[in-house]
């Protein structure tokens, strides 16, 4: 059997029992509970069982026909599992050796020392300096921990691993959550995995969508180079970020001497990535108008979603229309389908937000650090370009009065917002029965209305292709 992807599932019947065993395991341990109640994410891997007489069977547990391992995400400070509950972590945190002492106290006097007020400020641009140094030199004894096995046997260091993703020094945490730690596990014991899947037990963070007893796929942002060379059979389709779409040519809407406006494709990057290996559309533009000097893009939209995008051809048109969307005076309107039934027909959503820097590129909602993000909302009866909008889903029109990150994604899917994710958004959707399965996220911009950046007259430009 070829293991599921951890990032694109529905969890079978097998795994979903296995998950409530381990539920009711934990709850009915007042001390576990107790400690997992704050919010952990956990992961089950179905596994073929051991064979009879075989060394392979420690931390294997079985419910039923099935046998399985569990595992924690992180470290949960107090917990005894002398019983061998839970696969060991890679590398034990709570058990670190002089080197990690030594950084992190000599990280935690700069610290001190800053915190005081007392310094001169070159004083204080050498400490934090310094701080960097110590942090990237004990970071990378961390990893230097961190070795992943595959189905083959053969071992990578995560750096390594990072440095051939062109993703730079992994970020903190990384090799700490569930699935690469049961994946680690059966490897070095010879199982063979069958299933896997993640899920959150206790209270939701109050900056993040989490529910207790729900699915979730694993993260991006440390965890897809891991998956990939562990999963070798699954590489191509585990995510590096979000599924690149490799479009030559635009499609234009509108064009004029001064502005254009372009049909994005889902799938396809605003701006170039860190690594410049996928195709999008500045460097698209540019191909197309190799006469502009300078950026030419004014905005973006998420790589998952498609519709209108506008540039400028010269830089009084891009410096009017830039200074435009920073005035909020350019109005976008959206099409999305919401997973269920929405129950008011119109409202603003005013939830601020910020990067979950654990999990990039998810972003959370942030009461204390995050910034202003609104939105108005309209629900409206029509149709998806030539599609019927399914019973069990709701159509609706999205109006962004500020353009953060995710805004319309994490607006929907909040609880303290609609509390109904967007159709096929992997990233905020929480994978239940109800779940609907689709291609790619259902979240179109429709059109723009602005006034000329040149002639000042009124425009109204709309996307009406919704089918890539």
């Amino acid at each position: 059997m070829i293991l599921n992807n951890p990032y694109y599932y529905h969890p079978q019947l097998a795994v979903r029992q296995v998950a409530d065993d381990v539920l009711s395991t934990i709850a009915h341990l007042p001390q576990w509970d107790e400690l997992f109640r704050a919010g952990k994410m956990l992961g089950v891997l179905l596994i073929e069982p051991p064979l009879p007489g075989s060394n392979s069977r420690a931390r294997v547990h079985y419910y039923n026909k099935y046998a399985y391992l569990v595992a924690y995400s992180g470290v949960v400070n107090g917990l005894d599992d002398t019983d061998q509950y839970f696969v060991p972590p890679i590398y034990d945190l709570q058990k670190p050796d002089n080197f990690y002492l030594l950084k992190d106290r000599a990280i935690t006097d700069i610290n001190q020392e800053l915190a005081a007020g007392t310094l001169a400020p070159s004083k204080v641009k050498q400490l934090k300096s310094l701080r960097r140094q110590l942090s990237i030199s004990l970071q990378r004894e961390i990893f230097s921990h961190f070795n992943f096995l595959n189905p083959s046997g053969s071992s990578r260091n995560v750096i390594d691993i990072f440095a051939d993703a062109k993703r730079g020094l992994p970020p903190g945490g990384t090799g700490e959550c569930a699935a690469p730690r049961l994946l680690q596990y059966a490897y070095q014991q010879g199982l063979k995995p069958r299933q896997i899947a993640e899920f959150w037990y206790g209270t939701s963070p109050k900056v993040s969508l989490r529910l207790h007893g729900h699915f979730y796929p694993s993260c991006i942002e440390k965890c897809s180079p891991i998956l990939r060379y562990m999963i070798p059979s699954l590489s191509e389709s585990i995510p590096m970020s979000l599924p690149s779409c490799h479009a030559e040519t635009l499609r234009v809407i509108y064009e004029d001497d001064y502005l254009v406006a372009i049909h994005k494709p889902y799938g396809l990057l605003s701006v170039p990535a860190k690594d410049h290996s996928q195709p999008n559309v500045e460097d698209l533009l540019h191909q197309m108008y190799p006469s502009v000097k300078g950026p030419m893009l004014v905005h973006r939209l998420d790589q998952a979603t498609s519709g209108i995008l506008l540039a400028a051809k010269d830089a009084l048109a891009f410096k009017s229309l830039s200074q435009m969307f920073v005035e909020k005076n350019i109005q976008k309107r959206y099409l999305a389908r919401l997973n269920g039934k929405l129950k008011s027909q119109c409202g603003i959503i005013s939830l601020p937000l910020s990067v979950n820097p654990d999990d990039r590129p998810r972003q959370v909602v942030d009461f204390q650090f995050g910034k202003e993000a609104i939105t108005y909302y309209e629900v409206i009866e029509g149709m998806w370009g030539n599609e019927k909008i399914p019973a069990d889903e709701t159509l609706i029109e999205l109006y962004p009065l500020t353009g953060r990150t995710h805004q319309l994604r994490v607006h929907c899917a909040s609880p303290a917002g609609l509390d109904h994710p967007i159709v096929g958004d992997s990233l905020y959707d929480i994978m239940d029965d109800n779940a609907s399965s689709a291609p790619r996220l259902m979240l179109h911009a429709e059109s723009v209305t602005l006034e000329h950046p040149i002639s000042h007259n009124a425009l109204t430009i709309v996307d009406s292709d919704y089918s890539i």
